[in-house]
């Protein structure tokens, strides 16, 4: 584990040491599980909005036979017809 410092207002100390004290943990556990949920929840937001920037681009048109000849597209190989 890493050691680390940070500064919080004390309102939100007190606010968390009685959270731990209710669910009978240390207050540095209590913290690493709200620090872990979230980066868990940015993550998944991060990974649900993955193809929203593909379809706002709203890509119309494009060649008939892409799916046939994609190596041709890609890579310059010639077509299968």
């Amino acid at each position: 584990m890493i050691r680390t410092q940070i500064y919080i207002p004390e309102t939100l100390h007190e606010r968390a040491k009685n959270v731990a004290k209710s669910k009978k943990q240390s207050l540095a556990n209590l913290y690493r599980g709200f620090i872990a949920g979230g980066l868990q929840a940015v993550e998944k937001k991060r990974r649900g909005n993955s193809l929203d920037s593909l379809i706002k681009l709203n890509l119309k048109g494009g060649p008939k036979d892409l799916s046939t000849n994609i190596d041709h597209y890609l890579y310059g190989a010639p077509k299968k017809s």
